[in-house]
């Protein structure tokens, strides 16, 4: 861990909420909309109120978008003290208004400085002359190092009672797990999980709590709760996240979420299998427009077709003014997407990370917005290899050996993927064609079993049997229990596969 006062201006602004609890002044947190700006919120406003009472939450649902200026008719005139987290760094104009008022605005966010803000007090390590190491540090993070340092002031220690926090919002806003610092907030967030929200929604999904990766967190218990805020219900998200000791809503809270990621899950697959037959495949990045989507879910259909095409995509919708579309990115690794976009003429705004954020083009100039993409990227050809670390023939793969890899690659996201085998020698035996909407298939391979997630009933048919094939993908223990005709733990190896090829003999 580094020093959280190597974080410029956390002296300056620590020592104006230490003001603000002593003064018993009025404190507004704003929160962002995603899991990273909900859990920077729920993180300041449990170490606040063990000191003052006069602490309020402000946000605005994700359909309304980002940033403080669509907060600022919601601050009252008798506010002292306004915290912007996990965004805000560039809002000049909305923090200027507020300061005129003569409330005090502080910002703690990770996204980059575009321009100077001399309306507030900024922690952010992407400020220049900030000495923080860890460039890639999400606002949950650095809202806890805020936190550190108000316990310094304070001669407290509240703090370490939110540490498994900072590593789910790391992970959840997919910063770099080859950064140490994030890798070691991310273990103790799974092996020191305290939270009983969290580890509620865990169980309901099915995952170990003595075992939990950070699949266990991306595919399961973060889109769950972010379904919460797609779904316009920030509310709930925060709600739920408060709950890090057990309260009777607390079942409900997970209930509800699961409910509403089930819905998510149906609502993305929908939207991307209509958009198919829009596309156009030989643009170098996708741009499709689809008001029926909804900004909550934009992004993630962005991340299905840039997945399926491999190359970058843009899901738009109708923008705040009647001339304007706005709508999400999702880039590759190759570059950055969202350097890419702020070069672009055609564009009226740029923003989030690297590889996904927001975007806005006038109506008028969506299309010559396709061919300036297009000729930036002439150079560009969409990689369609699968790669992979090793290759294991499937007699060699077993419990020990999957247990092995999945440590190995247990704190694993953005830089650090989880690894991806080859596995040889399969022979596929049966097939099955599983979930609600039939969009999981299960090929049995004897000991091995091949699962393919997010497919169809054409993809289904197309698998053979009786055949030898080699398949590509992650390796997977599936443990359950089975209580008739009597107890019985049940385990499984399995291979999420990527893609399969069959085996011709010569």
């Amino acid at each position: 861990m580094h020093s959280p006062y190597l974080l410029k201006n956390i002296d300056k602004l620590v020592e104006r909420i230490v003001k603000a609890i002593e003064n018993d002044e009025k404190i507004v947190i704003y929160a962002d909309v995603d899991f990273d700006g909900i859990s920077s919120t729920v993180i300041l406003y449990k170490i606040l109120m063990k000191f003052t009472d006069n602490v309020e939450i402000k946000y605005v649902e994700r359909s309304r978008g980002h940033g403080s200026g669509l907060i600022i008719d919601q601050i009252e005139d008798d506010t002292d003290l306004y915290i912007a987290v996990d965004s805000s760094s560039n809002d000049v104009k909305p923090l200027k208004v507020l300061t005129e008022k003569g409330i005090d605005c502080l910002v703690i966010d990770h996204h980059s400085v575009d321009v100077e803000n001399p309306y507030c007090i900024l922690v952010n390590p992407q400020q220049p002359d900030c000495e923080y190491p860890n460039k890639n540090a999400s606002g949950g993070l650095l809202v806890y190092k805020v936190c550190q340092v108000i316990d310094d002031y304070m001669d407290t220690r509240y703090s370490l009672e939110l540490s498994d926090l900072p590593g789910f919002a790391l992970m959840a806003d997919v910063m770099c797990m080859k950064e140490m610092e994030n890798r070691y907030f991310a273990k103790v967030s799974l092996k020191g999980l305290r939270h009983e929200g969290m580890k509620l929604l865990f169980e309901a999904m099915n995952s170990d709590l003595k075992n939990l990766t950070s699949t266990d967190f991306l595919y399961g218990a973060s889109p769950a709760v972010t379904a919460a805020t797609r779904a316009d219900n920030i509310k709930l998200g925060i709600d739920f996240l408060m709950c890090d000791k057990a309260v009777p809503e607390t079942k409900g809270y997970v209930k509800e979420l699961i409910k509403l990621n089930e819905h998510r899950k149906l609502v993305q697959s929908e939207a991307t299998e209509a958009m198919k037959t829009g596309l156009c495949e030989t643009d170098k990045v996708i741009i499709v427009f689809d008001p029926t989507v909804g900004r909550g879910l934009n992004g993630l259909v962005a991340q299905e077709i840039s997945k399926k095409y491999n190359r970058p995509a843009i899901v738009l919708g109708f923008g705040d003014d009647e001339d304007t579309y706005s709508g999400s990115f999702r880039g590759l690794e190759d570059f950055s997407m969202l350097e890419l976009l702020k070069t672009c003429e055609n564009v009226i705004y740029a923003a989030g990370h690297d590889g996904a954020g927001g975007v806005g083009v006038s109506i008028t100039h969506l299309e010559l917005l396709r061919l300036e993409l297009n000729s930036k990227l002439r150079d560009f050809v969409p990689d369609d290899t699968i790669y992979y670390d090793l290759e294991f023939s499937a007699d060699s793969v077993n419990e020990n050996l999957i247990n092995y890899i999945t440590e190995f690659y247990r704190y694993s996201g953005n830089n650090f993927k989880p690894g991806t085998f080859l596995i040889k020698d399969l022979f596929i035996s049966d097939k099955k064609l599983m979930g609600k909407t039939n969009n999981t298939v299960k090929i049995d391979c004897g000991k091995l079993q091949l699962m393919k997630f997010k497919t169809d009933e054409e993809y289904y048919n197309s698998v053979p049997v009786f055949t030898e094939v080699e398949a590509v993908g992650s390796l997977n223990m599936n443990i359950w229990t089975q209580y008739r005709p009597r107890k019985k733990v049940i385990k499984t190896c399995q291979l999420f596969i990527e893609d399969y090829r069959e085996i011709t003999k010569q």
